[in-house]
């Protein structure tokens, strides 16, 4: 009994230490691959698939949620031919003479397959047991948010010291080579560099390039009707009917995106940064620049200087004047919902 009592009064107590919190960022590798998400209608999108057996399907899932998201038909394999599929920041078309790949089993045994090809022993995939969210207090969130990955290339891949480079992707059609009109991805980089992919063979530009591919009609957004589509890796539809953004607006967004990637503060960032001065200091001078900043901004990206609900109505208002709550009326057919924007104080 003596001996035990000795142990126990030898044991010091470990002192109580305020530790530091720390996390790190590792880089898990993927695969884009194209997928259509039906929502009220057809979207087209990327789907991210991560070695860690997560998918990005407008939330981030895993194998099992993946394969329920196939079976409720939130993710589908193709456009019954009618109905139109819809492009984010390209256009929508009505298809017809649709030609799929995949069905719900072996569109998922695809996704499983490049997840197989990215981590070749399915080691240490990631299982969320049926639910995508946790409790932080009294909220739900989601356990890994949906990520906006990057295109990269490295200066000298064959180098353990080569110098990585991301970019920014956009969906384009592509008239190839092989006399086939192609949905393609478009990444451009700070250096310069542009390459097409979801071709059958990359193809690698630099950025002056581009307006001469869009005046021979071979990088678009508005393809003919009747022209047949390829989407590698999901199928084939004709063209019906449908419209696309005008390509010099593209044009317009791929030249922000460049200059931004180079440093430059984009055309949405800027106008929104004025909107936001003018209004708390409305004057002639911040009216002009506002005006400015606001043309500068791609036609077709100009909704989202404002909020979800008030788009670009109150920037346009401020610059253009009441016609705008005009528009509004004659468009939904009720009085124009936001406040008055104040005008110049030194007007």
């Amino acid at each position: 009994m003596n001996f035990f009592k000795k142990i126990i009064q030898t044991i010091t107590p470990e002192p109580t230490v305020a530790l530091t919190a720390i996390t790190r960022t590792e880089t898990i590798e993927g695969f884009s691959v194209p997928g259509i998400i039906l929502n009220m209608q057809y979207h087209f999108t990327d789907l991210q698939i991560y070695s860690d057996g997560l998918i990005s399907c407008w939330e981030m899932v895993d194998l099992p949620m993946f394969k329920n998201k196939l079976m409720t038909s939130w993710v589908v394999t193709s456009i019954p031919d009618g109905q139109t599929i819809s492009i984010f920041n390209l256009g929508s078309w009505v298809i017809e003479n649709g030609d799929w790949t995949y069905d719900e089993e072996s569109y998922y045994k695809h996704v499983k397959g490049l997840i197989k090809k990215l981590n070749p022993n399915l080691e240490n995939l990631h299982n969320y047991n049926g639910d995508n969210c946790k409790m932080i207090g009294n909220v739900s969130v989601a356990k890994h948010f949906s990520d906006n990955p990057k295109p990269y290339y490295y200066d000298n891949p064959n180098s353990f010291l080569s110098k990585r480079n991301d970019g920014e992707n956009f969906h384009i059609f592509y008239r190839n080579d092989d006399g086939k009109t192609y949905l393609a991805q478009l990444s451009i980089y700070k250096t310069g560099q542009v390459e097409i992919t979801n071709l059958p063979i990359k193809k690698i530009f630099k950025f002056d390039d581009i307006k001469n591919l869009i005046s021979s009609n071979q990088l678009t957004t508005e393809v003919n009707i009747g022209e047949n589509i390829t989407i590698l890796g999901l199928g084939s539809f004709t063209i019906k009917s449908g419209q696309g953004v005008n390509i010099s607006f593209k044009h317009n967004e791929f030249a922000d995106k460049y200059s931004q990637l180079n440093g430059n503060e984009d055309s949405i960032s800027k106008c929104a940064r004025i909107f936001a001065a003018y209004k708390l200091n409305p004057t002639i001078e911040l009216k002009q620049q506002l005006k400015k900043a606001y043309e500068e901004v791609p036609e077709h990206r100009r909704m989202f200087v404002g909020d979800m609900d008030t788009k670009d109505y109150e920037v346009r208002q401020i610059i253009y004047g009441d016609i705008v709550k005009k528009e509004w009326q004659d468009h939904y057919g009720y009085d124009y919902p936001y406040d008055d924007m104040p005008n110049p104080i030194d007007e």
